[in-house]
This record gives structure tokens, sequence and C-alpha cells, in this order.
């Protein structure tokens, strides 16, 4: 009995270290690797080289208001405004008091610009607004195409509203 015994506890231990085992599992499929961005579009050749060989407009830089003239009287310190003109953009921000010292009157807006001929400069609204002087807000109809005025002195700009009208910028950048 004894040996009954051993022979039966062998035959678990047996069973319990080295018997049968569940078949292995095959190892884990791979992950596949995420896709790759997709490249950058790559910009235009044409307009790269436009821009490389074209030397940087006197017109580019950043500017702070000094004066504004309406109607051929000048205003100082009375109006506050920027104008920032990069290689393509013109971006103005403007505010001056309005007949009613409650309503100022703003003015901002994005703009395209290329040289036209001599100090005209066209412009092509992208983005803007301005106030009346009862305060309503008017957006500008993006596409709206101008030609400005604009002169280029020792330091100054100033873009002509008409013939008597005028703001003159100081450079500060």
């Amino acid at each position: 009995m004894k040996q009954s015994a051993l022979a039966a506890l062998l035959a678990v231990g047996a069973l319990a270290w080295g018997g049968p085992q569940d078949p292995p599992k095959p190892p884990p499929a791979p992950v596949p690797a995420p896709a790759p961005p997709p490249a950058p579009a790559a910009p235009d050749p044409g307009a790269l080289r436009a821009n490389a060989v074209r030397p940087p407009s006197p017109l580019e830089g950043v500017y702070e208001l000094r004066t504004r003239t309406i109607d051929g009287r000048r205003e100082d310190g009375r109006a506050r405004g920027y104008v920032a003109i990069t290689r393509r953009h013109l971006l103005l921000c403007l505010v001056a008091p309005g007949p009613d010292p409650d309503l100022p009157l703003l003015r901002a807006g994005v703009r395209t610009w290329q040289a036209d001929r001599d100090d005209l400069v066209r412009t092509e609204a992208k983005l803007g607004f301005f106030t009346d002087a009862d305060g309503g807000v008017h957006v500008d109809p993006p596409g709206t195409a101008e030609i400005k005025r604009i002169e280029v002195a020792r330091g100054l700009v100033r873009i002509w509203q008409d013939e008597r009208s005028h703001l003159e910028f100081e450079r500060i950048e």
C-alpha cells in the first residue's frame, strides 16, 4: 500500500510538473507601424524665386500713427493707430474720437498689396471693418480692390485717403 500511495503521489507530481500541457500559443501578431504623416505640400517654386529675387520694399515695416489730416486740417494726438506692412500684407488698426465722445471711430483690416506705379499701391481687402459716427459697424466685402497713394519719406509713411486727407505713420520697427 505504501508503494501504491507513492506511485500515485509520483504520478500526480509528474502531471503537475511535466505532464501534458496546453499547446503553446502563437506569438501575438505584430502591430503595424502607424502610417507616416503626409509630406507638406511643396510651396510654389516660382513664388519662392520671386520672393528671393525681389528686394524688400521700402514700405515694409511697422509704423505708429503720428498725425491725421482730415480735409486739410491736421489733428495731432487725437487718434491712435498702427500699420504693419509685410512683403504681401498690410494690417491696419486705428481708433479716433468721433462726434459723440461715447462712440469712437474704429478701423481695422488686413489687405494684400502690390506696388502699382510711382507712389500708388493696389490693395485687396481680406478682412476689415469700420464704424460710422452713429456706432454702426460695417464690414469690408472681401476682395474689394482699391488703389491707394502711399508715400515713403525718412522713416515716415503717409497713406492718403483722398486729396486733402491722410494718415502719417512713423516707423517703429
